[in-house]
C-alpha cells in the first residue's frame, strides 16, 4: 500500500520538481482592456516594479502580486470595482511554453464619484482672499471622479500657500477620504486650522555690518508688514543682481519669532576685492582676433560704490574706459554712473581719436520694465572721414535713453523683445562747436509658434545739424555686417565720394533705416536651419536706395550660447557681394 501511494505521488512530485527547475526567460506582461492612457501608464509603472518569476513555483506568488498592484494602480483614479484576470504562461514538456508572456485582462468598472466635499478653514486664514482664490481653482469638485492625486495636490497647494503667506502654525485637523465601494461614491473631508498670520520682524546680519545700509535700501518690506515668502525671494534676487556678493541667503527664523514677528536672517559672502575677466574672440565683422580685458572692484565703501575698467583691442578699433557707480535709492535700478574713456578707430575710410567723460543717472519706475537713463557727455573727437580734411569737434551732449528687455528661454531665447530709444542734442550756446539733434531707435522681437521661430529687427536714426561736416565719425550712420545687413562687410554701406582713382570713400550718413526678418526651424538636436532677408541703408535721404541682403544659415545652440553661421548675398547700387558671417550670443 505504501509503495502504491508512493508510486502514484511520484509523477506529481516530479512535476513539482520540473516547475522548480524550469526557468521562464524573456517573459513580459501584456495589458488588455484599458483605453485611458493615464491608467495604463500607472498600471505599467506598478507592475514593472515586480521581479519576473524565474521558476514555475513562483507563479502563484507573482500572480497575487500582480492583482494587488493592479488594484492599487486603478484605485488612485477612482476605479474600486476593477476586475482583473491573470493569464500565466503555460508550461509543457521538454522545457517549452506555448506562451512566454503574462497577460492581464482588466475591466475598470464604474468610476467612484465625489459625493460630499467638506473643506473648512479656521483661524485668520479663513479671511485670506488668496486662500479662497486657490480653493475656487481646485480640480477637486463635488460630483467629479475621485482621483487621489488631485486630493493630495490640493492639500499640498493649501499647505504651501499658507506657509508662504506666514501661517506657520498651519495644520490639517482632519483630512481623509471615505470610499463606499458598493455605491461607487466617496466623501472627502479637509478641515484646516491656519492659526495666526505672522509678520516680518527685524533684519539680522550676523557679523556683516558693512552691508546693512545696502540691504535695507533693497528690502521690499518693512518690519511689521504681513509675511510673504515672495518678498524674501525678491530681496534675494535684488542682492544677487547687485553683483557685490558671491553667495546670498535670505531666510525666516520662525523658531525665534516673538509676538508673531519673524526675524529675517541675511547671510552674505562678498566677492573678492578685485575681479578680473579676459576674453578672446573672432568675428567676421572684424578682421583678425579681438581682446577684451575687464577689471571690477564691486565694493568700494559701505554705501555700495563700485569702480571698474575695460580695455578692448582689435585691428580696426581700440578703447579703454573706467567707470564709477554710486547707488542712490538702490544699487540696481536707481544709481549714478561716471565714465571716462579713450577710443581709436581706423577702418572703412574712418580715422578717429576720441576722448570722453560722462555722467549718467539711471532709474526705473516701479512696476515698469522700462529702464531710463539721462546723461551728460563731454567729448572731443579728432577725425578724418573719407576725403574730408582732419577736423576736431567738441560736443557737450545732454541726452535721454529709454530701454526695455524681456526674454524667456535663457541663452536660447524663445520669446522676447528689446527696445531702445536715445535722443541727444548739442548747442553752440552750450560749449559745443555745432548745433545738433540726434535720435536713434532700435527694436528686436523673437516669437515662437510651435517649432517655428521668427526674429524681427528694425533700426531708425537721424541727425539734424547746421554743419554735418563737423559731426564726428562716431556719430554718423554706417550699416552692413553681421548685426545689420548681411551680405555686406562691416559698416560699408553709407554715402560716399569718389577719389582720384574712382574708388569710393565713405562719408557716413545723416539717416539710418534697416529692417530684417529671419525664420528658423530645428533640424537636429541643438541645431536650427535659418533663412533671412535684410534691407536698408545709411544715407543722406531717408529710405533712399535700400540695399538688400538674403541668405540662409545654421544656428548651433552651444553650451556657451548660440553660434550663428550665415551665407549671404548682398545687392546694392554698386553690384552684388557675397559674405560668410559668424556671430555669437543671444538673439536679443
Amino acid at each position: 500500500m505504501f509503495l502504491s501511494i508512493l508510486f502514484l505521488r511520484t509523477p506529481f512530485l516530479l512535476f513539482l520538481l520540473f516547475l522548480a527547475l524550469f526557468e521562464v526567460h524573456g517573459t513580459e506582461v501584456e495589458i488588455k482592456g484599458i483605453e485611458d492612457e493615464r491608467v495604463l501608464k500607472n498600471i505599467r509603472a506598478h507592475i514593472d516594479s515586480l521581479d519576473m518569476p524565474s521558476a514555475g513555483y513562483q507563479f502563484r506568488q507573482y500572480q497575487e502580486s500582480l492583482l494587488l498592484k493592479v488594484a492599487a494602480a486603478t484605485q488612485v483614479f477612482g476605479y474600486y470595482q476593477a476586475t482583473t484576470v491573470v493569464i500565466a504562461p503555460n508550461v509543457v514538456s521538454n522545457n517549452l511554453t506555448k506562451s512566454k508572456s503574462w497577460s492581464l485582462q482588466i475591466e475598470l468598472g464604474p468610476v467612484t464619484l465625489v459625493r460630499q466635499l467638506s473643506i473648512k478653514i479656521e483661524g485668520e486664514g479663513a479671511q485670506d482672499k488668496e486662500i479662497h482664490t486657490l480653493l475656487s481653482s481646485f480640480k477637486l469638485k463635488q460630483g467629479k471622479p475621485l482621483e487621489h492625486a488631485v486630493y493630495e495636490n490640493a492639500k499640498n497647494e493649501l499647505r504651501s500657500l499658507a506657509l508662504s503667506r506666514g501661517y506657520f502654525d498651519f495644520e490639517f485637523e482632519q483630512s481623509n477620504i471615505k470610499v463606499f465601494e458598493s455605491l461607487n461614491v466617496a466623501d472627502i473631508t479637509i478641515h484646516i486650522q491656519s492659526g495666526i498670520r505672522y509678520k516680518f520682524g527685524d533684519l539680522r546680519f550676523g557679523n556683516d555690518t558693512r552691508s546693512q545700509t545696502l540691504v535695507k535700501s533693497l528690502t521690499p518690506f518693512k518690519t511689521g508688514d504681513l509675511y510673504q515668502a515672495s518678498q524674501l525671494g525678491l530681496l534675494n534676487q535684488r542682492l544677487k543682481q547687485t553683483q557685490y556678493f558671491r553667495y546670498v541667503i535670505v531666510r525666516p527664523l520662525v523658531a525665534e519669532a516673538v509676538d508673531a514677528a519673524v526675524p529675517i536672517e541675511v547671510i552674505l559672502t562678498h566677492k573678492p576685492r578685485d575681479n578680473f575677466d579676459v576674453g578672446l574672440g573672432v568675428s567676421t565683422d572684424i578682421d583678425g582676433p579681438r581682446f577684451t580685458g575687464k577689471w571690477k572692484r564691486p565694493w568700494v565703501n559701505e554705501s555700495g560704490h563700485s569702480v571698474g575698467g575695460e580695455v578692448y583691442v582689435s585691428s580696426p578699433q581700440q578703447y579703454v574706459s573706467v567707470d564709477y557707480k554710486v547707488p542712490l535709492e538702490d544699487a540696481i535700478q536707481n544709481y549714478l554712473s561716471y565714465q571716462a574713456g579713450y577710443q581709436a578707430q581706423n577702418d572703412n575710410d574712418t580715422s578717429s581719436h576720441k576722448w570722453s567723460v560722462s555722467a549718467t543717472r539711471h532709474w526705473t519706475v516701479e512696476n515698469s520694465n522700462w529702464q531710463r537713463s539721462a546723461f551728460l557727455r563731454l567729448e572731443q573727437e579728432t577725425f578724418i572721414q573719407g576725403l574730408e580734411p582732419e577736423q576736431t569737434t567738441i560736443l557737450l551732449t545732454p541726452g535721454l535713453t529709454l530701454s526695455r528687455l524681456r526674454s524667456k528661454g535663457g541663452l536660447d531665447i524663445t520669446w522676447g523683445d528689446k527696445q531702445t530709444l536715445t535722443t541727444e542734442f548739442a548747442s553752440e550756446s552750450l560749449l559745443s562747436d555745432i548745433n545738433m539733434f540726434r535720435v536713434t531707435a532700435a527694436s528686436k522681437w523673437v516669437r515662437s509658434y510651435d517649432l517655428h521661430r521668427f526674429l524681427l529687427r528694425a533700426e531708425l536714426g537721424g541727425i539734424v545739424t547746421n554743419d554735418f561736416d563737423q559731426v564726428p565719425s562716431s556719430l554718423r550712420f554706417f550699416t552692413g555686417g553681421d548685426q545689420s545687413i548681411r551680405g555686406f562687410d562691416y559698416k560699408t554701406l553709407s554715402p560716399f565720394e569718389l577719389d582720384s582713382d574712382g574708388e569710393r570713400e565713405l562719408t557716413g550718413g545723416q539717416y539710418l533705416a534697416v529692417a530684417s526678418i529671419e525664420y528658423s526651424y530645428p533640424v537636429a538636436e541643438n541645431w536650427r536651419a535659418a533663412a533671412f532677408v535684410d534691407a536698408g541703408n545709411a544715407s543722406d535721404d531717408l529710405f533712399k536706395d535700400p540695399a538688400i541682403g538674403v541668405g540662409f544659415g545654421a544656428i548651433w545652440n552651444s553650451p556657451i550660447g548660440p553660434v550663428r553661421l550665415y551665407l549671404a548675398k548682398g545687392k546694392s547700387d554698386f553690384g552684388e557681394t557675397r559674405y560668410f558671417h559668424i556671430s555669437m550670443g543671444p538673439a536679443l
